[in-house]
């Protein structure tokens, strides 16, 4: 997955010169409506962003993690190790709904075991639909979320941001957010990727096969129900543009609300996602 890092850093000789501008930007500017101030953490920082005003129905807005060099935070599995961002609403105001999106996010290996992370900076997209459209609305959340480098530590927020209507658009928030936006997987063919097919080996094992047409850089990952605690896809080889891979079903749970599992497959920053129903004979 390409590497992000757009927003404020104190260190500036690494990055580009566009990177570097930003950085001024952030410094200089006023503390603006569409964004909250950022939240600092070892390794990083988080903060919420807006889009800016009502359009088809819903505010576009997004949670923001800069990361400081060789820093990474999790997708919503972290895999074998590693905290997931853990999002939860504690007041809001004319909001019916908040639909959380996660971009494609890249396979990590430590040597000691794999996990499903991003680097250097990311914005998880929030699809805000107000319950009464021409009044202003407001989000109140805490996040709680690993990042880690040589060492791993806990990192949380509070924060608040306000919608109007009729307010302003924002184009720094707005160009992150769509940025982002365009990495969230699809449920249908992108870009040529296609999952195909999911079947039960009998023997503790889904194999998957999809279409990844000719990039070698596909992958693919795997997040079940709450309470599932699954390894990471095994690629088992490729023939033509088709690839297959293995997944232990050990570890995997349902709920009473939840029997299926998300299969994500990514190539170059975009992907395609499937929810598989879970047999009762998958569960050990």
């Amino acid at each position: 997955m390409t590497s992000r890092r757009n927003s404020c850093s104190t260190e500036p000789m690494k990055y580009t010169v566009q990177i570097a501008l930003m950085m001024l930007l952030c410094a200089f500017s006023p503390a603006r409506a569409e964004m909250t101030d950022w939240v600092e953490v070892q390794g990083g920082a988080v903060r919420l962003i807006s889009a800016g005003p009502l359009q088809d129905g819903h505010y576009m807005a997004g949670l923001e993690f800069l990361l400081e060099p060789g820093w990474h935070t999790y997708w919503r599995y972290a895999g074998e190790a590693g905290i997931p961002p853990q999002i939860s609403v504690t007041a809001s105001d004319n909001i019916e709904n908040l639909e959380i999106l996660y971009p494609v996010p890249e396979r990590y290996d430590d040597g000691f075991s794999e996990s499903i992370v991003y680097h250097d900076g990311i914005v998880l997209p929030f699809r805000i639909t107000p319950a009464v459209k021409d009044q202003d609305a407001k989000l109140e959340v805490e996040v709680f979320f690993g990042i880690c480098k040589d060492v791993c530590v806990p990192g949380d927020a509070a924060l608040t941001l306000d919608f109007n209507p009729s307010g302003n658009n924002d184009a720094l928030s707005k160009r992150l957010i769509e940025r982002d936006l365009t990495a969230v997987p699809r449920q249908e063919t992108n870009n040529g990727l296609e999952i195909n097919s999911v079947t039960h080996d009998g023997k503790g094992f889904l194999l998957v096969e999809a279409t990844v047409g000719d990039d070698g850089e596909a992958d693919l990952f795997a997040a079940g129900p709450e309470g599932s605690f699954i390894g990471l896809p095994k690629p088992l080889g490729r023939n033509g543009d088709k690839a297959t891979w293995r997944l232990s079903t050990k570890g995997l749970a349902t709920t009473a609300s939840d029997r299926q599992l998300r299969l994500v497959l990514s190539s170059n920053g975009t992907g395609v996602e499937r929810l598989e129903p879970i047999s009762a004979d998958w569960i050990d």
